[in-house]
């Protein structure tokens, strides 16, 4: 019997398929707003010697240390994932990413990725350079810039990298119909965040960095998003519309 592939999505009419795209941008610039505040807040209360988050982040740290230092091996992987996530190779991995989604005609989506990272690479290096704040005790096993603490790259990468190429996987499965693309892109959506989390696991972020981290990359993703939104809805619905007809109808993306 052969194999049965899912249909690609269908866009539905073009005044709903509007309606509901304006929507959900209405929906990211208004997430935006509330990355900005939250960077912006946690900015300026590390800035006040951290002593408004002392306690939250003493409480968090505390209680994450007792069970993953007696257990040892959640340590062993926040330390491994921490390895092949570091800066060089996850840049590596946004290259590889952008030039086989712009070979591939997803020139918005290639844009969007590129611009997610450049954004969030800089305000993360500016604010770790401008702040200044210090790593918690013990952090030294596992990184030598003690003074780099806030916000955590690792959480901004996070989301900037993994769970922006997770979305993008997860537009281009629905419109081609793809489960493979489905199931890499749900991975990343998920493992996106949890790289943060791996960060208090490991001891080398207090709980706030996190946070930061998170906002910080967020910022990234959806600026890029808003600022390209028509030319990524446009490529959407145009690699859906080719891969239902099997034919070329005009370039995919911006």
């Amino acid at each position: 019997m052969p194999h049965a592939h899912p249909e690609p999505a269908d866009p539905g009419p073009p005044q709903q398929h509007g309606a509901r795209s304006v929507a959900a941008r209405r929906r990211a610039v208004w997430g935006l707003g509330w990355a900005i505040a939250t960077a912006l807040l946690l900015t300026v209360a590390v800035g006040l010697d951290g002593a408004i988050l002392s306690g939250f982040d003493d409480s968090i740290t505390s209680f994450t240390r007792s069970w993953a230092d007696g257990l040892g091996w959640p340590v062993d992987v926040a330390h491994g994932i921490g390895l092949i996530t570091a800066p060089r190779w996850s840049t590596v991995a946004a290259a590889v990413v952008v030039v086989a989604l712009f070979v591939t005609r997803q020139r918005a989506a290639a844009a969007l990725l590129a611009g997610s990272a450049i954004l969030g690479v800089a305000l993360t290096e500016l604010a770790k350079r401008t702040v200044g704040r210090m790593r918690p005790p013990g952090a030294e096993q596992f990184e030598p810039d003690l003074d780099r603490s806030f916000p955590s790259g690792h959480s901004s990468a996070g989301i900037y990298l993994y769970l922006a190429t997770g979305m993008i996987l997860l537009q281009l499965a629905r419109h081609r119909g793809s489960r493979a693309l489905a199931g890499v892109g749900w991975t990343l959506v998920v493992f996106g965040p949890l790289l943060g989390l791996t960060r208090l696991v490991l001891g080398v972020h207090w709980p706030s960095d996190v946070l930061a981290g998170w906002a910080v990359g967020s910022i990234g993703l959806l600026t890029s998003a808003v600022l390209l939104w028509w030319a990524l809805d446009a490529g959407w619905r145009g690699t859906g519309r080719t891969s239902q007809a099997e034919v070329p109808t005009g370039p995919s993306g911006a």
